[in-house]
């Protein structure tokens, strides 16, 4: 696995950093949690997860010939729905708020404008803490902040997709990519370690992923009875997802076999927009 912090602002000096600030060059800000992800995946699924697709995006506009950072990932945040499990690190909404919009400050005292958060974690107060910081940032710094998001989770989130802090893009997928999905899970949600989740990671890095397990783990697909049980967090969480995990970790090979093609579509779309 490639070092976490290679290929980031982290690797680079500070004269390297002073040059990059003075060119303007767009960041690439990997946000998210550590966070328990079933008995089958690493707590930094999530971060991992963030951090790989900035790598890919900023792979993809230098193919475009346009320049850009990645800073280095974040992954202390908001984990109210899994703060019961061990593992689960969380701060307080108004910490994490208060952390992000520091670093946003320090972003700007460097001379960078624009800022690309990508998060890779659900949890609405974590999501909602994020979008606070942006906009404090974006009304009292010289920069601009953006929250990249999929079209289809706007809705999700209550936003109609205008709003002048979002990064929205919308990738072209072919039905045929989900036409081996297992037609048992019809109408549950597959929202955390499920077969979603456990398929991407395994494309992303195979190797923290504990395969032999997850082909034996049933499923704990949600209703949306129980997902409202989830969101309450604590033991009500626990009640309706004992392992931590929330689908169906064991169909993840049908995810695997089209991850690329999911990530590419997604960087395609996300560049797109730049």
């Amino acid at each position: 696995m490639e070092n976490f912090l290679e290929n980031t602002m982290a690797y680079m000096n500070w004269k390297e950093i002073e040059e990059a600030g003075k060119k303007k060059l767009p960041v690439l800000f990997p946000i998210a949690v550590i966070e328990e992800h079933g008995p089958h995946l690493p707590l930094a699924s999530d971060t991992i997860w963030s951090n790989f697709i900035c790598k890919e995006v900023k792979k993809e506009l230098a193919k475009r010939g346009r320049e850009a950072l990645i800073a280095p990932p974040y992954y202390y945040g908001v984990n109210h729905c899994t703060g019961a499990f061990p593992g689960s690190f969380s701060l307080k909404p108004e910490t994490f708020t208060q952390v992000l919009y520091e670093l946003f400050e320090n972003l700007s005292g460097f001379g960078f404008e624009e800022v690309y958060c990508f998060n890779y974690h659900g949890d609405p107060m974590h999501i909602g803490s994020i979008i606070k910081a942006i906009n404090r940032a974006n009304n009292d710094l010289h920069i601009k902040v953006r929250f990249v998001i999929e079209a289809m989770d706007l809705e999700l989130n209550n936003f109609k997709g205008d709003e002048d802090f979002l990064h929205v893009f919308s990738p072209q997928y072919k039905p045929e990519w989900f036409e081996n999905m297992e037609q048992g899970e019809e109408g549950l949600l597959d929202i955390h370690a499920g077969a979603y989740e456990t398929g991407m990671q395994c494309y992303m890095h195979p190797e923290l992923v504990n395969t032999e397990l997850a082909k034996k783990l049933e499923s704990y697909s949600l209703t949306y009875e129980k997902l409202g049980k989830w969101m309450e967090g604590g033991e009500s969480t626990v009640s309706v997802v004992p392992l931590g995990y929330a689908g169906n970790p064991k169909g993840y090979e049908a995810v695997a076999n089209i991850a690329k093609e999911i990530i590419e579509a997604q960087v395609q779309a996300i560049c797109d927009g730049f």
